[in-house]
């Protein structure tokens, strides 16, 4: 089972950096990369709420689980993308 630990539905896109540790850009590059495949943001855990951007958290920690720490790093910025975001899933869910 698994358990998350969020105060909240959705977050804005800066509580989701400040807790991920990852740059703006690199949360950019992903979304860009993603549309580009072919794919839907809404898949990420973005909501569009009027004029703000609000994630899901689940949601994201799912997609990001599937989709980003399945591939090694290849560079030294991807390793440190990597260990961020699996320090952030390790603080945010509890597996039983």
């Amino acid at each position: 089972m698994i358990n998350y630990k969020f105060n909240r539905g959705l977050v804005s896109t800066y509580a989701l950096l400040k807790n991920l540790s990852v740059p703006e850009g690199t949360l950019d590059y992903w979304k860009w990369k993603w549309k580009k495949d072919g794919n839907n943001t809404y898949d990420m855990g973005l909501r569009i709420m009027g004029k703000r951007a609000l994630w899901d958290p689940v949601q994201f920690l799912k997609w990001a689980y599937k989709h980003k720490l399945k591939n090694k790093p290849t560079t030294p910025e991807e390793e440190v993308d990597q260990k961020n975001l699996i320090a952030f899933i390790t603080r945010n869910v509890n597996i039983k």
